[in-house]
């Protein structure tokens, strides 16, 4: 496979210009200085130039079967780069008649299928107030992203942390949080597997690190504590709440009488014993 490589002097497209060299992919990757990546071979091209060039992301796309963007780096100087540059990649993919693209994010971009737990907030809140240009950028980005017709994977991630292929990660739609890690291994074997596969096409996976036995989300284990416990539920107070449902049930027999339950047809409620 021809596989065209975007950011791969950063952590996760270092870790898949790794794999995919080793797996025998010929890549294209572009990087803003040559030096950055010293290898250069009969497997691998490296262009210079930026992302957010349309001329430069045309030849890296160009005669490529797929696309991965690991890009990342926003910084006041450069606020949109994500957008820019993703917007760029579509562009010369389009061009090129080129149809698969995995883009490499955090799991703080929302998508509703997401579990309504506190960590993803958390995490969103973290990232406005550490980078508050990375955080506008990189919606904007899913935006110019999910409104492409293209074949597209966002791969949704947590903390990276340096670590080895392997396939001991959960994919899916997972409650994480600013405590969860994923290891760059493991982000490109499961971005090389979409690839092999053609997996979670048009969709927005995450990705973890296993859980371990035991473990609990922090944030919803605090939720719980925050929470008053509910006040047992008495033999009258039952007795009262159906009495009410039986009087809005229309039985034409008072909630008291012993025979409402046969009314026909039965009255749906019954008074607890």
């Amino acid at each position: 496979m021809r596989l065209a490589l975007f950011g791969a002097t950063g952590k996760a497209g270092g870790a898949i210009l790794e794999q995919a060299h080793a797996a025998g992919y010929k890549i294209h990757a572009l990087a803003r200085s040559s030096g950055k990546l010293d290898r250069d071979g009969e497997s691998l091209a490296v262009i210079t130039g930026d992302v957010r060039d349309l001329a430069a992301a045309e030849r890296v796309v160009e005669g490529a079967d797929a696309v991965v963007s690991a890009i990342g780096g926003t910084n006041p100087a450069n606020p949109a780069v994500l957008q820019q540059g993703t917007a760029a990649i579509l562009t010369a993919m389009n061009r090129h008649g080129v149809r698969r693209l995995i883009v490499i994010q955090g799991f703080h971009l929302p998508v509703p299928a997401d579990p309504h737990n506190l960590g993803r907030p958390m995490m969103g809140a973290v990232l406005r107030v550490w980078n508050r240009h990375l955080s506008a950028d990189s919606y904007r980005m899913a935006a110019v992203l999910t409104g492409s017709d293209l074949d597209w994977t966002l791969i949704r991630m947590p903390r990276l942390t340096p670590g080895l292929p392997d396939e001991d990660y959960r994919v899916g739609e997972l409650a994480l949080g600013p405590w969860s890690t994923v290891t760059t291994g493991q982000v490109a074997h499961f971005t090389l597997s979409c690839l092999a596969t053609g997996s979670f096409v048009r969709q927005a996976p995450m990705i973890a690190g296993a859980r371990r036995a035991g473990h609990k989300d922090p944030a919803e284990t605090f939720a719980r504590r925050l929470t008053p416990a509910r006040r047992p539920t008495t033999n009258g107070s039952r007795r009262l709440a159906a009495a009410s449902r039986l009087m809005r049930c229309g039985c034409p027999r008072p909630p008291t009488d012993p025979d409402h339950n046969r009314k026909e047809p039965p009255c749906t409620y019954a008074l607890p014993p």
